[in-house]
């Protein structure tokens, strides 16, 4: 985690990708819905406790995080042929 220019405590990769699996298994790709997402659900807010992430932070985990993310569904993917 690192600290943001702005002063506010980092997020950890882990609290963002619960938000994007989160979002990848609702069928919630925007990252401006997202957003609103962790305002209005409260399983979202159960899972993040209490993070509310905007849509650059958002943004800017899938951008920098692509490889990473992609590890991750491609795993999740074969959990559950493995599961059936």
């Amino acid at each position: 985690m690192t600290a943001a220019i702005e002063g506010r405590p980092g997020y950890a990769p882990g609290d963002r990708l619960k938000l994007y699996l989160y979002g990848y298994l609702n069928r919630i790709r925007s990252n401006r819905a997202l957003e609103c997402e962790t305002h209005r659900h409260v399983e979202l807010m159960w899972l993040l406790k209490p993070l509310r992430p905007d849509h650059k932070i958002i943004a800017d985990f899938r951008k920098v995080h692509s490889n990473a993310r992609r590890g991750v569904c491609r795993q999740f993917t074969q959990l559950c042929k493995e599961l059936e």
